[in-house]
């Protein structure tokens, strides 16, 4: 009996496919998805001072909370005000259905899937304890 001429690459691309839904069900996320893309975006409009980009990247619930969390006024004047240091090398991403955590080695970002992509729903995070795991700049109540 012949094999068909592309049971070869069927083969490759059902073990592909395999590999990756695995991936997926397991949660975890290779680096450069689309969660990490966008918190490393959000770190590099944070220094180049493009606070308006930043706080486009922002999940709409969390720049408005942003933008009333102090005496700035503005989603912009907050970021600017905030103590954002180097978030290092990117260490890891984990996605969790619609919600996806990334870690720097100095930062963690929280973020969540919306129609317009990624959003971040905490950034500048540090881990804080277990009563409240992590203290955020930006978000993350």
């Amino acid at each position: 009996m012949k094999t068909p001429r592309g049971a070869p690459v069927l083969r490759i691309g059902l073990i592909a496919l395999l590999a990756l839904s695995g991936c997926a069900l397991s949660g975890c996320a290779p680096e450069g998805t689309a969660a990490s893309l966008a918190a490393e975006e959000f770190h590099r409009d944070v220094v180049k001072s493009d606070m308006t980009a930043a706080c486009s990247l922002l999940q709409s619930k969390t720049r408005e909370e942003t933008a009333r969390s102090g005496d700035a006024g503005s989603c912009e004047g907050q970021l600017e005000k905030a103590q954002f240091t180097d978030p290092g090398k990117l260490l890891s991403t984990e996605q969790y259905g619609r919600n996806a955590f990334v870690e720097f080695e100095h930062d963690t970002v929280f973020l969540a899937a919306s129609d317009a992509g990624w959003k971040i729903t905490g950034a500048g995070c540090t881990p804080n304890g277990e009563e409240a795991p992590y203290t955020c700049e930006v978000g993350g109540k």
